[in-house]
């Protein structure tokens, strides 16, 4: 079956369909494709609406060693690239280390329930624990299980900006804080904006 899906997140969903070997390689990391797992665009409430939520990733992927932290740009983005310096919004750089005390703290922690785990630490960098009868503290614990199982260990925990490009504009060499750059060329598979992706 074939959709046809226009913008970043139909590039998005391509990329980590049919790039993810050349992904993993500009991430420097020799994980087998096959062995790793991808969250695409897991939310956790639309960041800012209430101090409990803190938005959704692009992605998530979880490799052999390494679990990465994903946001996705194009040429179509609001974000501005100056000095080949691609600066993300405040909120998408809280959102990754948010996540990133959840996984330290909760997922190899020591905690064995929520509620106590909440009433220790309350907040991540602004952002309010929500109470386990939450949807999204819901949401948390079955993806940081999934986290757990994944990994034998604590892994390192990398931020990633996926840049999708067509060749014509502007790649950017870094991103704001500490984001890896990796560029994507979708032209192969898109015309006039659109992509096509199998399914």
């Amino acid at each position: 079956m074939e959709i046809i899906a226009y913008g970043e997140d139909a590039l998005t969903l391509w990329a980590l369909k049919e790039k993810l070997p050349e992904i993993l390689e500009l991430l420097d990391d020799d994980s087998n494709p096959a062995d790793c797992q991808i969250f695409y665009r897991p939310s956790f409430g639309r960041g800012g609406r209430s101090k409990k939520m803190f938005g959704e990733f692009d992605f998530i992927l979880l490799a052999t060693k390494t679990l990465y932290l994903g946001e996705s740009k194009w040429k179509g983005s609001n974000e501005k690239i100056k000095n080949n310096i691609l600066q993300l919004q405040p909120n998408q750089e809280q959102r990754h280390r948010v996540f990133k005390c959840y996984v330290n703290e909760w997922a190899f922690g020591n905690y064995l329930s929520w509620h106590k785990f909440k009433g220790e630490k309350q907040e991540f960098f602004g952002v309010e624990i929500p109470n386990d009868n939450d949807g999204i503290a819901r949401n948390l614990q079955t993806l940081l299980g999934i986290i757990k199982k994944h990994f034998t260990s604590e892994p390192v925990v990398n931020n990633v900006l996926l840049f999708l490009h067509d060749d014509t504009g502007k790649i950017p060499q870094k991103a704001s804080s500490d984001f890896i750059v990796v560029p994507i060329d979708y032209s192969e598979a898109s015309f006039d904006n659109f992509i096509r992706l199998k399914l």
